[in-house]
């Protein structure tokens, strides 16, 4: 991922690069375009001045030149402006799960990989999630169903997490969420908010109800020296001994 994420980096910079190089040369070319009109203007007086004779030709040249130059201009600062619009839209859409709206698996990696840093570390706490339910539904209601109960269920996740940490899709049915000076008292309560807003979405019988696999781990009480040992454990939990929200 690493090497995948530097030529990334590197291409965007390339890409700010020209863009900045770009606006650069229309300034100038803005500027030589007012210059341009305003000895336009200072030749048409003088002329008028010495002579009472029609303009020539070659006024009208200069105007109409004039008159093209700042509609191109125009159009290119437009066609910039749209640029850069939609450069920002698919760089977002890059970064976020289509489905449910949230971080995409890139997205996980690159915020796991900052929890390497010691301030974070250390009271770093991982929350593993999974929808239990999820394969029942996609046979009984198909994959529609399926998307639907992810769908339901990460605008609930989202909800909760604002408050405590950074929510994320990590591909499939895993759901994660990393939260920063996080000790077992801070978890609970996140799951426990949890645990209120899925009952509340179950009570109202909207769709299927939601029933929620998960695990934790707290680097307060592992130690562990690396954010991807703590990840490692939580996986480990998961498969071999999933807690059920309840």
């Amino acid at each position: 991922m690493k090497p995948d994420f530097y030529n990334k980096s590197k291409r965007a910079h390339i890409y700010n690069t020209i863009y900045l190089l770009k606006i650069l040369s229309l300034c100038i070319l803005v500027v030589f375009t007012v210059i341009l009109a305003v000895q336009f203007s200072t030749y048409k007086a003088l002329f008028h001045e010495v002579s009472g004779d029609r303009l020539p030709p070659i006024f009208l040249v200069m105007a109409l030149c004039l008159i093209f130059f700042v509609l191109s201009i125009l159009l290119d600062f437009y066609i910039l402006g749209r640029t850069a619009s939609i450069g920002h839209h698919l760089n977002k859409l890059a970064y976020i799960d289509k489905l449910t709206g949230l971080p995409n698996r890139y997205s996980c990696d690159l915020l796991i990989n900052s929890f390497n840093d010691p301030k974070l570390l250390s009271s770093a706490g991982f929350i593993l999630l999974k929808i239990e339910n999820l394969v029942a539904i996609n046979s009984l209601a198909g994959h529609d169903g399926g998307n639907f109960l992810i769908s339901e269920f990460c605008s609930i996740l989202e909800d909760v997490s604002g408050d405590y940490g950074y929510a994320g899709r990590n591909g499939g049915n895993e759901f994660l969420v990393l939260m920063e000076e996080c000790d077992n008292t801070k978890a609970d309560m996140f799951l426990m908010d949890l645990t209120k807003r899925i009952h509340g979405y179950n009570e109202m019988n909207v769709g299927d109800p939601i029933e929620i696999a998960y695990s934790k781990a707290m680097n307060i009480d592992e130690g562990k020296d690396n954010i991807s040992d703590l990840i490692s454990l939580g996986y480990k939990r998961l498969r071999e001994s999933p807690q059920v929200l309840s």
